[in-house]
């Protein structure tokens, strides 16, 4: 076009709206010597003048002039110039717009908005990521998540990444432990989508939005340890007794013998009735607790209903002794006096050991040979017990 200037103007710019009020039709003037207009007192040397609205969406934001020298006459190519050139332009103006918007929205949002390239490096993080991990953004662009991912979490992690490397996924979702600045590991839930060129249509990176879900996995851990966990003494409850069991009886197979000590309280029904419910459910917490100070860290102290506590002992060699022992130390443990609120004494247990190995046909078979073998021990009288083997 060879115009010696050419400039935008809007309502803060040098050539003032006044000038050329704006319109969807494009201003032409083919000579400023014969066409008087306002806009040659800044242009003082243009002969042509033209200009052309310039658009943000709907919206008439400015305009693009052009000035040269030398007159010209407006062809339809001339006219179909100017109309591209204000085209081009808008569209610049409105990628601007977008680019702002979409960083405004990036940098206030509550969840923290990552954009990476296809071999897992960060290429953008947004600010919300200090109030996540204690990073400030530029610190984690240009390295991978996996270089702060807990290492229980990783490899499924890293499968999932190199599956979107490979095209054979686009778009995932993931739950896993990130370490903090700190050091302390944070649990975060990312959206994972695979992007496109928009002219080639190739995929390009990928996006994530990550939040902190620490707080609904604290929940999930508190409802599995009240479903698996008696509210009195803290013990495993039934349920996860039964469930271990279970996962013993399967290592049993394989040669792997375990001892079930059956407990039962000697006189508990009269402390409950004589000094109360509060009194007693103390009474059960306390023994729950002097239990499980004399099992192994591979033991199971659990609470069958009651005032009936199961143990799962596991010792190798010599099962049988060690079993035995055990139930000494618990009976021992137990029958120290205590005191609480105003009832003070002493309990006394009866203990079944059941010996369980080879094929095995439940836990109810192996728990029933240890509540035969603690009745038989209740008979004879209180703090004893009894061994029945189980086969």
């Amino acid at each position: 076009m060879n115009c010696r200037d050419v400039l935008v103007c809007g309502d803060d710019a040098a050539i003032p709206r006044v000038l050329w009020p704006l319109s969807s039709t494009p201003l032409f003037i083919e000579d400023a010597y014969v066409i008087t207009h306002p806009a040659t007192s800044v242009f003082p040397d243009a002969r042509f003048l033209a200009a052309v609205a310039l658009h943000r969406g709907a919206e008439l934001v400015g305009a693009l002039w052009f000035a040269d020298p030398d007159p010209r006459p407006v062809t339809a190519d001339l006219r179909a110039l100017v109309e591209d050139f204000g085209l081009l332009a808008s569209l610049h103006l409105q990628q601007e717009s977008d680019t702002a918007l979409y960083r405004l929205v990036a940098e206030n949002s509550a969840d923290t908005l990552i954009r990476g390239s296809l071999d897992g490096v960060r290429r953008y993080v947004s600010p919300s990521i200090r109030t996540l991990l204690g990073y400030d953004a530029h610190e984690l662009v240009g390295k991978r998540a996996s270089e702060i991912t807990h290492p229980d979490d990783v490899e499924g992690f890293a499968r999932q990444m190199r599956a979107m490397h490979d095209g054979r996924i686009d778009s995932f979702v993931t739950e896993h432990r990130m370490r903090h600045k700190d050091g302390s590991w944070v649990w975060l839930e990312a959206f994972v989508r695979v992007t496109h060129d928009p002219t080639t249509g190739l995929r390009d990176g990928y996006v994530v939005s990550v939040r902190d879900t620490s707080r609904r996995k604290e929940l999930e851990t508190e409802l599995v340890h009240h479903a698996y966990h008696d509210g009195l003494t803290g013990l495993p409850n039934r349920a996860l007794l039964y469930e271990r069991l279970t996962a013993h009886i399967e290592r049993a197979r394989d040669g792997d013998a375990f001892a079930v000590l059956c407990v039962d309280l000697d006189g508990f029904k009269q402390i409950n009735d004589g000094s109360g419910h509060e009194v007693g459910d103390r009474v059960l917490a306390a023994i729950g607790g002097r239990l499980e100070s004399c099992v192994g860290p591979a033991d199971t102290v659990a609470r069958r209903g009651g005032d009936e506590f199961v143990i799962i002992h596991v010792a190798d060699p010599q099962l049988l002794d060690s079993a035995v022992l055990l139930a000494q130390r618990v009976i021992e443990a137990a029958s120290a006096t205590m005191t609480i609120a105003d009832w003070s004494g002493s309990v006394g247990l009866s203990i079944g050991i059941a010996i369980a190995a080879g094929a095995l046909a439940g836990h109810e078979d192996i728990l029933r040979a240890a509540d035969r073998a603690m009745y038989e021990a209740k008979a004879c009288g209180s703090n004893g017990y009894r061994v029945a083997e189980c086969r």
